[in-house]
């Protein structure tokens, strides 16, 4: 009998999850007086609507592996400065670090400076056999420091300026710190902008070369929902950019969790968690169809370690509960539910060569596995996570320091 609530909570997550993502059947094909999708300020009807696609390109590659291999490309000419202080942008648009390089990135890497991640400048691997649906992955590899969550986002002046409160030469992270806080939480939002604006940037090209595929109902879907996170996004960055340019710091609530040793890893990210340690659903959706997000940075240090997690005071509403909740467990708990939810969510995680080796073989595959999980993959996946969190929470004295499969969290 036990099992039967269970089982219907979690058939109206489920349902809720896919309400959620439901897009209206008239907004999945494009209307003649709406703006083209090429990004040329004309209506689609004026412009892109009839024209032929450009040629095929002729190659044995998968059409997967050829658009990854456009948005590399596409990176290289796509560079602009996203602080906000336009007027006073100097120098080239360079590779900025979303982990400082002289303060997070080396005190986890090897002494010759490489750590172990996802290295999104090699060509994805198609670990499938099937040609007409290759499945797609990039495996964790030795990377250099010096190349590690890198993207060309800020000019010279502004990538000095911006986080030089928790640059090197900074002191260490201080929990009453409100700039500190507010810069951890400004750089784990940027970064994700950025890739979220380069993406749009990539659709806007593709489709003025393809407009035809680019003009099918699951293209326009994937349009609707990147305009949706655009919109998403450029409310965040506007606050962020407001305090930025008058020098203040405030508008951002913090929980910060301690842990007294230098973790093997580093990450960030600014996503939407699904479930609370709980395995409850976070809503995070509001009444006009917008999602409200976290940022989130693992931050290791010499002698500890922290968890920044971070909303601006406006979607505090959205995650009261959930911060109270994580100010209240027992560290472990917390622990255990990191463990579960950043491999799946994050595509930044940075580890040491010592946590990686201390990995079993089924520990690397199941942390590869999450990573590179996507779309419905992921979904499906998030929902079994909320499942097992809810029967760990259900079940007395169950032992959250028993993080099984990989434990990103032990000590090296």
């Amino acid at each position: 009998m036990r099992m039967l609530p269970l089982v219907n909570k979690d058939a109206k997550i489920l349902y809720e999850s896919m309400k959620e993502l439901q897009i209206p059947e008239d907004q999945l094909y494009l209307h003649d007086d709406e703006s083209c999708p090429c990004g040329s300020g004309k209506t689609y009807k004026e412009c892109c609507k009839g024209k032929c696609d450009a040629g095929p390109v002729k190659s044995k590659k998968p059409v997967e592996v050829l658009l990854v291999e456009e948005m590399k490309n596409g990176f290289k000419q796509d560079k602009v400065c996203l602080h906000p202080d336009q007027v006073n942008c100097r120098g080239k648009i360079k590779e900025a670090h979303a982990l400082q390089n002289h303060k997070i990135i080396s005190l986890i890497a090897s002494a010759d400076n490489h750590i172990i991640m996802q290295d999104p400048t090699k060509q994805p691997l198609n670990v499938s056999n099937d040609p007409v649906n290759p499945v797609m992955i990039v495996p964790f590899t030795r990377v250099s420091g010096n190349k590690a969550t890198t993207q060309s986002c800020f000019c010279d002046v502004h990538d000095t300026e911006a986080f030089k409160a928790i640059e090197a030469g900074a002191p260490d992270f201080d929990a009453n710190n409100d700039e500190m806080k507010f810069v951890y939480a400004y750089k784990a939002f940027i970064f994700e902008y950025a890739k979220q604006r380069h993406a749009m940037w990539m659709f806007r090209k593709m489709f003025s070369k393809r407009p035809q595929v680019f003009s099918m109902p699951e293209q326009v879907k994937e349009y609707r929902v990147q305009c949706m996170r655009m919109e998403e996004f450029d409310i965040v960055k506007k606050k962020f950019d407001s305090e930025i340019l008058v020098g203040t710091h405030n508008g951002v609530n913090t929980v910060v969790v301690t842990i007294a040793y230098k973790l093997g890893f580093a990450n960030y990210a600014y996503i939407a968690p699904d479930y609370d340690m709980d395995g409850n659903k976070i809503k995070s959706i509001d009444n006009y169809g917008r999602m409200h997000r976290l940022a989130i940075t693992v931050l290791p240090e010499a002698n500890q370690s922290y968890i920044l997690l971070s909303c601006l005071d406006s979607e505090e509403e959205f995650y009261r509960s959930f911060f109270q909740s994580i100010k209240t467990a027992n560290l472990e708990k917390v622990l255990f539910y990191f463990n579960l939810l950043l491999p799946l969510f994050s595509e930044n995680i940075v580890l040491n060569e010592s946590l990686w080796d201390a990995l079993d073989e089924k520990g690397k595959i199941g942390l590869t596995h999450m990573a590179n999980l996507t779309g419905d993959d992921q979904l499906k996946f998030s929902q079994t996570l909320g499942m097992a969190l809810r029967n760990a929470a259900h079940k007395k004295n169950f032992n959250y320091s028993k993080r099984k499969g990989f434990d990103l969290f032990q000590r090296v």
